[in-house]
């Protein structure tokens, strides 16, 4: 047997120098003799390894048929535990296709080990998404499920780490085995979307929605200390199985503890005069809405953010506030933020200042397009894209989106992405055309055209290139609309599809079926406010009463002001524990180190003639 079918050639290199010589002995026919018996395929492989892998490796050319794999299957195991990645993986990739069953079954974990540890991710999530649980000895099972999970939880996949931690936890219904078991699902659960939840709960076991109730319960209860103490004390009673109250997730125990922001009267600074007063109107609505859904609520005071800091501050002394949210706009944020004696708790409606230290009570809250730009880099390394292409409409806010992914995007160690403007249709025309490489394509079809005599038919279609692997559009609505089907009908019919990204300046609630037909294959970031997801439908329903016509900037700005308030109660949770995220209407939010608010946006995509939420794109 020859250990040589590594099929990435970033292997290659990697092996040769180490394993060629291995390789070499284990092709000869074996020895074999009488006093060495052949290895049942029923015995269990060893729980402790005591021998080099190497030489593991080395005997098993003693070996043939069935009990040589066994053998190297030890080896497999050794090297793993040895560090010997290369071995591990140059062994278990080739048992993957033994003709043994038992051997492939027994290789499956194993194979999935070497993945990780030699960093082959795409390799590793191919085989956790096309192997069967039921394929798996049972003795596997559960390491099986904890390295799906921990992949899953790196990716920032939490449906699917969460689905593969709340089997291990069916499984094992402790933490003995696996210590950080319900610390690391905890954090799964709590960065999933209400959708996500209820997705969740379909066949779910009673242990299951015992996790997931308890998840909800801490999200309606956040903030609020008495009542999630008294919700958590339901819990046990209904689920006496679970985790006692001391064995609860680390994460979940300190958050019981921890005294949230609770002001009485919250100053709310926004430009109610002026160029932005209609966005301003739009928040205060928001605000409002939030404040309304409570039974007991603060008093909202708002104040013109357009007058000099020193009236603002006599206006918040004067009205004896305790918490502020606001300024909106950038100068004002600035000017705010930057005062020494400013003595109030803040929520800014604008990013912080770089270039200004942090302050312990002070919160940074915009609908940056940044975040976007981000976790589009983040999704093309988890499908570890390695040729994308950017193309930016010419203005300030798609270029600054554009740069801000090529920098996510060499920092996660790759090459500077290929970056294209445009400003007109023929422009954007000319960028797919020389991208694609359809009109070198055509100019050579063109000249051997010219050398055909003119009763010889040339049958020929232009190609495109092959090595992209996906285009991040950044741009208007329209736009959007004449790039799509243009990159269509320019791929080579034969060639792979060409995946095509946007982002939520590409969205617009208001296009047609026939409209939405020309997006078909498109996929972008949004709010899930602007998507109508399950969770906020009734809140929509009464906003869509009582602004029937409000454009979708201000949609958004109400999205924000309603999120601004929910945020008070969790921003010194959230402070204190990094990994809690809420669940807003302007995406999944939590707090960075220096304060500022991170969202990350729903995906969602036009398949089919219509738009539909995509929970893992």
């Amino acid at each position: 047997m020859v250990l040589c079918n590594v099929n990435s050639s970033k292997l290659k290199p990697l092996l040769f120098l180490s394993l060629c010589g291995l390789l070499a002995s284990c092709a000869q026919q074996p020895t074999t003799t009488a006093e060495r018996p052949v290895v049942s395929t029923e015995q269990d492989l060893p729980a402790t390894i005591v021998e080099d892998a190497t030489a593991l490796y080395q005997k098993a050319r003693d070996y043939q048929g069935e009990a040589r794999q066994i053998h190297l299957l030890r080896a497999a195991r050794a090297a793993l535990e040895q560090q010997q990645y290369p071995l591990a993986l140059a062994i278990t990739h080739t048992l993957a296709n033994s003709e043994y069953y038992l051997v492939r079954q027994r290789n499956i974990l194993l194979l999935l080990q070497a993945y990780l540890a030699n960093n082959e991710l795409e390799r590793a999530s191919v085989l956790l998404e096309n192997t069967s649980l039921d394929t798996l000895p049972e003795a596997d099972l559960s390491e099986y499920l904890w390295h799906g999970g921990q992949f899953y939880a790196r990716q920032q996949r939490s449906l699917a780490a969460s689905r593969w931690l709340l089997q291990l936890d069916q499984q094992q219904q402790s933490t003995d085995n696996y210590p950080e078991l319900w610390d690391l699902l905890w954090q799964q659960l709590t960065a999933l979307t209400q959708s996500n939840l209820a997705t969740l709960r379909t066949n779910a076991t009673n242990r299951n929605l015992a996790w997931l109730n308890l998840a909800e319960l801490s999200r309606v209860n956040i903030g609020q200390q008495d009542a999630l103490q008294q919700a958590l004390a339901d819990w046990h009673q209904r689920y006496p199985f679970m985790p006692g109250p001391d064995a609860l997730p680390q994460a979940l125990q300190q958050l019981t503890t921890l005294t949230p922001y609770q002001p009485r009267r919250i100053g709310v600074l926004l430009p109610l005069s002026g160029n932005f007063r209609a966005h301003a109107k739009a928040l205060q609505y928001g605000l409002i809405s939030a404040a309304s859904e409570q039974e007991i609520a603060p008093q909202l005071i708002f104040i013109d953010s357009q007058q000099s800091p020193e009236q603002i501050t006599a206006a918040l002394k004067q009205q004896l506030v305790d918490f502020v949210i606001g300024p909106l706009l950038r100068d004002q944020v600035d000017l705010i933020s930057q005062q020494q004696d400013w003595p109030w708790p803040t929520l800014f409606l604008n990013s912080r200042d770089p270039g200004q230290p942090k302050r312990d009570n002070h919160f940074f809250y915009a609908l940056s397009l940044e975040d976007e730009a981000a976790q589009m880099a983040e999704l093309f390394q988890q499908k570890n894209y390695q040729r994308p292409v950017v193309i930016s409409a010419r203005n300030n806010i798609s270029q600054r989106m554009q740069q801000h992914f090529a920098s996510q995007w060499q920092a996660m160690d790759h090459p500077t992405p290929e970056l294209y403007q445009f400003s007109a249709k023929a422009e954007l025309e000319a960028i797919v055309s020389s991208l694609l490489e359809t009109d070198s394509s055509q100019n050579r079809i063109r000249s051997i055209s010219s050398l055909v005599s003119g009763n010889t038919k040339l049958e020929a279609e232009p190609h495109s290139r092959l090595d992209i692997d996906a285009i991040y559009l950044l741009a208007d609505p329209v736009q959007t609309r004449l790039f799509k089907p243009y990159v269509d009908v320019s791929v080579n019919q034969t060639a792979p599809r060409l995946p095509v990204y946007a982002s939520s300046r590409s969205f617009s609630a208001s296009l047609d079926r026939n409209e939405q037909r020309d997006l078909n294959g498109l996929t972008f970031t949004e709010m899930p406010w602007m998507l109508g997801e399950q969770s906020s439908v009734q809140l929509r329903e009464q906003y869509q009463q009582l602004f029937t016509d409000q454009d979708e900037i201000l949609q958004r700005m109400y999205a924000m002001g309603h999120d601004a308030y929910q945020l008070i109660a969790r921003l010194k949770q959230q402070q204190h524990l990094p990994a809690l995220v809420y669940s807003g209407l302007t995406g999944q939010l939590s707090l960075d180190n220096d304060g500022s608010v991170v969202r990350r946006l729903s995906w969602a995509s036009y398949r089919n003639n219509r738009l539909i939420a995509v929970q893992e794109p």
